[in-house]
């Protein structure tokens, strides 16, 4: 007698298609036409990737439970050999997306997450400055620390690993003061702000740059010889970064 595909069959092909559809994501690497994703869209299709291979691992677990339950009610009809081939492949697919999971799972884990931004102060207005040197800024109010690479007590970031990373500072000045600060790697200077107050007004200024570093490097900001910072309960100097790809 023929044997015509249950619903089950029909199920165990539906997901045996999504398996093969995950692999190749997964093994394939370009997802986009261009073939290249930033690192927060690569984490995010990394943990989508996770997710959704959970879930057919799930469907996929369910079915072969009802499998060996049909199996074991059947009394030896005509489609039990063809019962038995699918769920020996379905049990092969379940085994492979275990380990496509794990592995999807350790290099979402392996990717560091480095990202930080602090504010001068960030409580009653106070000016700093004046001084006959520079001075590093110690940006004191931290909001995220993700990674610890950035050490309020020294104003300084080390970065934790080789990679592309961004930085963003804003300075604000009050009053007759005149303000200026410069962003600094490894004591070169890279970028600044600055603006001389000969109106007696509010003086502002932010500026950023995309750096690249190795292990060990340190970014800090620091307060011009002779000039002026202003910051408050509205955070208005403020020091930020975090990492775009490790290298």
């Amino acid at each position: 007698m023929f044997c015509r595909p249950s619903a089950l069959r029909m199920k165990a092909l539906v997901f045996l298609v999504l398996s093969l559809y995950q692999c190749a994501v997964v093994q394939g690497g370009d997802v986009t036409p261009e073939g290249h994703l930033g690192e927060s869209s690569y984490i995010l299709m990394i943990t989508s990737d996770v997710s959704e291979i959970k879930s057919i691992l799930k469907s996929q677990t369910a079915l072969l439970e009802e499998w060996k339950n049909q199996k074991g009610q059947s009394n030896g009809n005509t489609c039990d050999n063809n019962i038995q081939s699918e769920l020996t492949e379905l049990k092969s697919t379940v085994a492979e997306q275990k380990v496509k999971l794990e592995a999807l799972e350790k290099q979402l884990a392996d990717k560091p997450n480095v990202a930080f931004s602090a504010s001068l102060f960030g409580h009653a207005g106070r000016t700093m400055g004046g001084y006959s040197t520079r001075e590093i800024l110690k940006f004191q109010k931290v909001f995220t620390n993700i990674g610890q690479a950035y050490n309020p007590s020294t104003g300084k970031f080390t970065a934790p690993v080789k990679g592309v990373y961004y930085f963003g500072f804003s300075a604000f000045a009050n009053e007759r003061s005149s303000m200026g600060v410069h962003l600094r790697k490894n004591g070169e200077q890279i970028v600044a702000t600055y603006d001389y107050n000969s109106n007696h007004k509010d003086v502002n200024g932010a500026n950023r740059a995309v750096l690249m570093l190795e292990k060990g490097d340190e970014v800090y900001i620091e307060l011009w010889s002779g000039l002026y910072i202003f910051d408050s309960y509205n955070s208005v100097s403020t020091f930020s970064g975090f990492l775009i790809s490790p290298m």
